[in-house]
């Protein structure tokens, strides 16, 4: 599983140039009053992890960071000056070291063409003419690079398997969201498509928006059996998140229920069915029925929060995580993300509370301090000092569930 290493900043809004963060490969919370940037960090992030900048096209930035899994590890800097086409004005310079490959790659993106060499021989050379629409996303860039070697070479894709798999790699963190501090997330569940195909070897389902895998899994199996039925309800036993917000939520279950959008079509091999309307229903006590619509602020947020969660496997990325959540719900959402890892923000103590650290090191790597230079009006992304989290690890380890106090002595938060 990749996970983000450091990230370096020469050019992003108004960050001051030359800002230089190191990750925690589990928690990172980022700390700092209103206007500090907290929410622009978490969406330069959502971009860096997974190393998909489409969104910031139109934005000047020059960035560098690194990913490491087991796998191997790669080092990027992306520049973007926005010009047109969008897919012209940027570049990417990528040093990629999968395990089990003779020599690391180098591989630079340009405009629409692509170049490949050995990291020890610059002067061997493949290049490769791309798409625009490869644009911002970097796995298809080491995609191409592969398959440019291959071809220019004359060598076998054995050769470039590694490279390959830590392409589907980063791919697996395509589509990487911010989950926000209010009920956008929340709104935006309603809002999909699921589109299914009858065929011989069974029914294949697929979905837009925030369409999750679970439900589309769950539906599957349903539409096998219920085809052309006038409305399809799948069991929260059939969806894990919903599953998990019930029972958090105290409901004795829940079900999703969605109607077909038009008649079923008949094709040539296949029949296709394109459902949507979808509504979340819970199952209280006395075969009372609560629609998710209903729920409170809270509930609402975490129902999204699970949801969220259970699309953003590798990594998540959560503003205000324990916004309108009872402190029961907060250390729930902990111990969901698990060891993932994951970029939050909080205005909570509690969470601050929740979290456990072995060194003064640890606490560098998870906290990151935003501020604001009243003289310049330069966003300030910094590590705490060795010396403040020395003095905040040897704090809380003497007072546990005192982390926010702490913080603010130190001023740090």
């Amino acid at each position: 599983m990749l996970k983000l290493q450091w990230l370096q900043v020469h050019q992003f809004r108004a960050v001051k140039p030359g800002t230089r963060l190191s990750f925690s490969p589990t928690f990172n919370v980022l700390l700092g009053r209103n206007g500090t940037g907290k929410t622009q960090l978490l969406e330069l992030l959502a971009a860096v992890a997974s190393s998909d900048f489409t969104a910031l096209g139109q934005e000047l930035l020059d960035v560098e960071y690194a990913l490491a899994a087991d796998t191997g590890h790669i080092t990027v800097r992306v520049r973007n000056t926005p010009t047109e086409p969008v897919a012209a004005g940027l570049s990417m310079d990528i040093s990629v070291a999968p395990v089990g490959m003779a020599w690391p790659l180098v591989i630079r993106r340009e405009g629409i063409q692509v170049s490949v060499s050995p990291l020890d021989d610059p002067g061997l050379v493949v290049q490769e003419r791309i798409a625009p629409e490869v644009a911002g996303r970097l796995w298809l860039v080491l995609m191409s690079g592969g398959i440019a070697w291959v071809e220019k070479t004359g060598e076998g894709t054995a050769a470039v398997e590694p490279l390959l798999a830590m392409a589907r790699e980063v791919s697996a963190l395509a589509g990487l969201v911010r989950f926000d501090e209010g009920l956008g997330y929340f709104e935006q569940l309603f809002q999909v498509e699921l589109r299914l195909s009858r065929r011989a070897q069974g029914v294949l389902a697929a979905g837009s928006g925030l369409a999750s895998k679970d439900l589309l899994d769950g539906l599957r199996g349903l539409a096998a059996e219920q085809w052309g039925a006038p409305r399809y309800v799948v069991p929260s036993d059939a969806v894990p998140f919903l599953k998990e917000a019930a029972r958090l939520l105290g409901f004795a279950g829940a079900e999703a229920v969605l109607v077909p959008t038009d008649a079923p079509q008949e094709g040539r091999q296949y029949e296709s069915l394109t459902l949507g309307g979808l509504e979340l229903v819970f199952l209280g006590p006395g075969g009372t029925r609560v629609s998710a619509r209903a729920l409170g602020h809270g509930q609402k947020r975490l129902l999204a929060l699970l949801h969220y969660l259970g699309q953003a496997r590798a990594v998540a990325l959560a503003d205000e995580v324990a916004h309108s959540l009872h402190p029961d719900l907060v250390r729930a959402t902990v111990a969901t993300l698990g060891e993932r890892q994951s970029f939050l923000t909080s205005q909570s103590p509690l969470l601050l509370d929740l979290l456990a650290f072995e060194s003064p090191e640890q606490v560098r790597a998870t906290f990151t301090r935003c501020g604001r230079d009243e003289a310049t009006g330069q966003l300030v992304w910094e590590d705490p000092s060795p010396e403040a989290a020395a003095r905040f690890f040897t704090g809380v380890s003497a007072t546990p569930a005192q982390a926010a106090p702490l913080l603010q002595s130190l001023g740090l938060w």
